[in-house]
């Protein structure tokens, strides 16, 4: 791989480690990156079984960057993830609810072993820390500058909400719930000297134009890109995260047209209903026309969504 600063990471998408037919999937849906997952899309059950299969799957070509995400370090399994699935062909780790400079260092540690066990050069293996939670996100500043292996943040934007007691399934058109956290993680990585940031899941996954929706709020704050848990949403990704030299003027969300006046305004159809807003000016907030709860359980059922939120986070059909 090239060195981290050069990478465009403008799509990362995630697949269940413990499943060979999504592994073998997930390299095809033209993703800049992928994440073969041993966290929360593996049943506790199948985790050490799924190391292997993990292992296995990075001597197959797959082009861009590859990753795994392993276990937290509250969990124990951190230390026999890293030893199970370094290997050639990996490119780096995502190390969920990151909290602190220690923890970079204590997973740092760990792949420098692994590295010479599996005859990697020390320092080969990049790391990319998933903030999820109020503790992370405060300490910031800390976790960026912890490891030279450090490609940028990533934000676990679904456990932060479930984390302040926010709805984690579906939030506002505007990101009103996430502006605190999203813009303080853009500061904090590139005051670090870091890439921007990459942006958390959009969880609705059915929903496409309220994914390309958050996509644009999310380039606007200065992410570079989106982590991706359905191949659906990979193209648009890599659309509305292109620089902005390929990307020329504002592509707007499907089904969407720019409208002139009191500055460019956005409107799009969210989740089937009409919504207006998302001014170059941050004019007229977004908001639904029909204002019925989109956080209950008869919504999610309609849309072939699971209730809980860690089985809908990896619903994923491919």
């Amino acid at each position: 791989m090239s060195a981290a600063s050069a990478l465009l990471l403008r799509s990362l998408l995630f697949a269940p480690g413990n499943e060979p037919r999504k592994i073998d999937k997930v390299a095809t849906f033209g993703a800049d990156g992928i994440i073969l997952d041993l966290e929360d899309a593996v049943p506790d059950a199948a985790k050490v079984a799924a190391r292997g299969l993990v292992k296995a799957a990075l001597s197959r070509p797959h082009g861009g960057f590859v990753a795994v995400r392993v276990n937290g370090l509250h969990t124990g399994l951190t230390e026999g993830d890293v030893a199970g699935i370094v290997a050639p062909g990996l490119d780096g780790v995502v190390l969920p609810k990151t909290e602190s400079a220690e923890h970079i260092r204590t997973l740092d540690a760990l792949l420098v072993r692994a590295e010479a066990d599996a005859g990697l050069a020390r320092g080969q293996l990049k790391i990319l820390p998933l903030v999820e939670t109020a503790r992370g996100l405060l300490a910031g500043p800390e976790i960026a500058a912890a490891s030279p292996r450090i490609v940028t943040l990533c934000f676990g934007s679904g456990d932060f909400t479930r984390d302040l007691d926010l709805p984690s399934l579906r939030w506002s058109v505007d990101g009103t719930e996430l502006f605190y956290a999203r813009s303080r993680m853009v500061v904090d990585a590139r005051s670090a000297g870091r890439a921007r940031p990459i942006d958390g899941p959009f969880l609705s996954v059915r929903d496409a134009a309220g994914f390309e929706a958050d996509c644009l709020v999310a380039h606007k704050i200065g992410f570079q890109g989106k982590l991706c848990i359905h191949p659906a949403q990979v193209a648009a990704a890599n659309r509305l995260f292109a620089p902005e030299s390929r990307r020329g003027r504002l592509l707007p969300a499907r089904r969407g047209r720019i409208r002139r006046g009191g500055g460019p305004r956005l409107r799009i159809h969210h989740g089937g209903r009409r919504v207006r807003g998302l001014s170059d000016r941050g004019e007229g907030r977004a908001h639904r026309q029909d204002r019925r709860d989109t956080h209950g359980p008869g919504r999610r059922r309609a849309a072939g969504l699971s209730e809980g939120y860690e089985s809908q986070k990896y619903d994923l059909s491919y």
